[in-house]
């Protein structure tokens, strides 16, 4: 198959996030969300723009809310620049770096608290298979995991993703 010229993709699924050293109280399964938008720079290599968007919610117990519990909305997101090789016709991998973005969104109200915002460094990897290709189009399943590194430690997230790329 011949991929030449301008290529995007999108692709939805679960995830598993999980934090480390000072964000290990950060875990929970939520959702991801993967746009990307590159070019081909010949038949087995992309170069990619990437911005994932992940989050999950979480449940807090509170005396001060009425019938005790709150939500909390805590969001992972990346932007990275990287590429997808094709090790076979339709079996492919793809990694990139860029800038992470994290926020936890408290109560019902929606309220982001200055303290909880957090920028970082962010890293993509991940590997597919298109189980369905018509031309430029392909319908794969992926697997990716997302990770941002933040001064008070790194959160990342694992998804399986079903994706839709047109190349």
């Amino acid at each position: 198959m011949k991929r030449e010229g301008f290529a995007a993709g999108i692709a939805i699924g679960p995830g598993i996030f999980k934090g480390a050293g000072g964000m290990d109280d950060l875990q929970g399964v939520g959702g991801d969300l993967n746009l990307r938008i590159g070019t081909t720079a010949g038949g087995n290599l992309l170069w990619l723009m990437e911005v994932v968007a992940g989050g999950y919610l979480v449940e807090v117990t509170s005396a001060e809310v009425a019938g005790g519990v709150d939500q909390t909305y805590n969001a992972l997101s990346t932007l990275t620049f990287g590429a997808q090789i094709y090790l076979r016709e339709a079996l492919w991998l793809r990694g990139g770096a860029g800038f992470a973005t994290f926020l936890e969104r408290e109560g019902r109200s929606g309220v982001v608290e200055e303290d909880s915002r957090r920028a970082g460094v962010g890293f993509i990897g991940g590997g597919g298979y298109d189980f369905f290709r018509r031309g430029r189009f392909a319908v794969s399943i992926e697997l990716a995991s997302t990770v941002g590194a933040f001064r008070s430690g790194p959160l990342g997230q694992a998804s399986v993703l079903l994706g839709l790329a047109w190349y």
